[in-house]
């Protein structure tokens, strides 16, 4: 993969700082949320990388370095006078339980303007970013820039205890959006109900170039008229924190300096694939770009597809 200019993707999320109780029973604490597994994917495919995000003065010192040795830049406008956003995460094979101990600052309109970016990946981890930040990232952009969406933190609730629930419905403008991530919950809370290539479809309909719709182990792709799909066998590991932003990451970042969907998707799901083969916890899972290359190879290969009438 080749670029003959460094591309830039904006990403609009808070950093969260998470305590992971993996499934062997170990608890790890791990700077997280969609800033730092976009953000260290994004690096590893070459990418400059800018945030959005606010964090609390509690925010260790050590995550602070981790990531300006990843060459992302966290300035001090970013740091506000309230708590950094925290989880208390239960693994539990494929699925987590989520538990919310303390919530940063939302992220404002005016956090987002000025911003020169190729590409906004917009992904909240739970009330940090109102609809009408969205709408501004979308309205404010230049013509060629990508919008990538992870609804997940629009359809999470927080009941008296701090358990984290999910919404059965959802209503979001999703107009101006380039691509979607969604998983079955996801999906059922924005279409009505709908699952699977009806549910992909009816996204697609709002104007969606690329749904990407992740089914267990399952990596589906809609573009235009065609289906793709991609299994990523079972794999034990103690933990998946992360693993969509690391394939919304790797998809748009592959998107955007080959404007392939087909090679797009296998390094998306060929990245998650590299991930849990890491059997790593938090942060320490995001692989290295020689392994995502090696896996995206072997999708390419294997992929599925189907043209739909």
């Amino acid at each position: 993969m080749c670029c003959l200019t460094t591309l830039r993707i904006a990403i609009a999320s808070h950093i969260v700082l998470d305590k992971i109780k993996s499934t062997d029973g170990t608890i790890t604490e791990s700077i997280g949320g969609p800033p730092c597994y976009c953000g260290i994917t994004s690096r590893r495919f070459g990418f400059d990388v800018s945030l959005v995000t606010k964090v609390g003065y509690d925010l260790p010192k050590k995550f602070y370095n981790m990531l300006q040795d990843n060459k992302i830049i966290l300035s001090d406008r970013m740091v506000v006078d309230a708590p950094t956003t925290k989880f208390q995460i239960i693994s539990q094979g494929d699925s987590r339980q989520l538990l919310l101990s303390d919530k940063c600052k939302p992220l404002t309109v005016k956090d987002i303007q000025d911003m020169k970016v190729d590409c906004w990946l917009v992904s909240p981890v739970i009330d940090e970013l109102p609809q009408d930040v969205l709408a501004a990232i979308k309205q404010n952009r230049d013509k060629k820039n990508f919008v990538m969406l992870d609804p997940q933190g629009y359809l999470r609730l927080v009941d008296h205890k701090g358990y984290v629930t999910l919404k059965d419905k959802l209503e979001l403008d999703l107009s101006g959006t380039d691509a979607i991530k969604v998983d079955s919950q996801e999906m059922a809370a924005l279409t009505g109900g709908l699952l699977g290539l009806s549910g992909m479809k009816t996204l697609q309909s709002h104007g969606i170039e690329f749904v990407i719709y992740t089914e267990h182990r399952i990596v589906h792709l809609l573009h235009k008229k065609m289906h793709y799909w991609l299994s990523v066998n079972d794999i034990d590991t103690v933990d998946s924190t992360g693993v969509g932003d690391i394939l919304c990451a790797s998809f748009s970042c592959a998107y955007l300096k080959e404007k392939d969907p087909i090679w797009a998707i296998c390094f998306g799901a060929g990245a998650v694939k590299a991930a849990l083969e890491t059997r790593e916890v938090g942060v320490a899972k995001i692989p290295s770009m020689s392994k995502i290359e090696q896996t995206a190879s072997y999708f390419y290969n294997a992929i599925g597809f189907q043209r739909l009438s």
